[in-house]
Formats: C-alpha cells, sequence, structure tokens
C-alpha cells in the first residue's frame, strides 16, 4: 500500500516560493532589508511554484521521449525553462545566469526529495 501524503503540491508550491530567494542570497549574496526588496523575489517564486504544480506535470509527459534519451536531463531542462518562464512574467525579476537557474532548480528538487514531495 502506498503512503501518498496529502497536501503535497502546497509543499512543493512553497518550496518553489522559498528557494528563487534562498538561491539570490546564497549565489549572489543578496541582502533583503524590507519585505519591498524581497517582494520580486517572492512573486518569482510563486509563479514558479503555480507553473510547478500546473504546467511541470504536462511538459514531462510531453516531453517523456526526451527525456529517456538523455537519462532524465530533460526534466531538468524543463525545470531551467519553467524558471526563465516565471521570471519573464514578473516585473522586477530575471535570472541572471543559466548556473542561477541551474543552482535554483537543483535546490527545488532537493528540497522535495528530502520532504518526499512526489513531483510528476
Amino acid at each position: 500500500m502506498q503512503n501518498k501524503r496529502r497536501g503535497g503540491w502546497l509543499i512543493l508550491f512553497l518550496i518553489c516560493t522559498a528557494a528563487v530567494p534562498t538561491t539570490a542570497m546564497l549565489v549572489y549574496g543578496a541582502a533583503f532589508p524590507d519585505f519591498a526588496a524581497a517582494a520580486p523575489y517572492l512573486a518569482t517564486g510563486a509563479a514558479l511554484g503555480a507553473l510547478h504544480v500546473l504546467a511541470r506535470p504536462i511538459l514531462r509527459v510531453l516531453f517523456a521521449p526526451l527525456g529517456c534519451l538523455t537519462f532524465g536531463l530533460a526534466g531538468t531542462g524543463i525545470d531551467i525553462a519553467l524558471i526563465y518562464l516565471a521570471g519573464y512574467l514578473v516585473d522586477g525579476f530575471y535570472a541572471p545566469s543559466i548556473w542561477y537557474a541551474l543552482i535554483t532548480a537543483l535546490l527545488i528538487n532537493a528540497a522535495s526529495g528530502i520532504l518526499g514531495v512526489k513531483k510528476h
């Protein structure tokens, strides 16, 4: 019998929301003296969370053959593309480099794995 955790989508949304400002602090040493400075990062994280919950499962199905050919690296490519899309949707934020997007994607995947969130 499988142990299904309820609210996994909410945990994934919160992980994505926290991952964007956390990566900015870890990689670039960004400091947020007040909420207004962190607002674009949190808005981008919320947009990324919504994209992860709604669009990522569809994209994973569509790109499943490519995922088989690349041994799963297509999933990381999808995550990076979603980070750039979230940055495009929110004014005041952009992913400064591919490395920032990659580290953010790895942080999200690591936190999801540690917390046991099943990502489709």
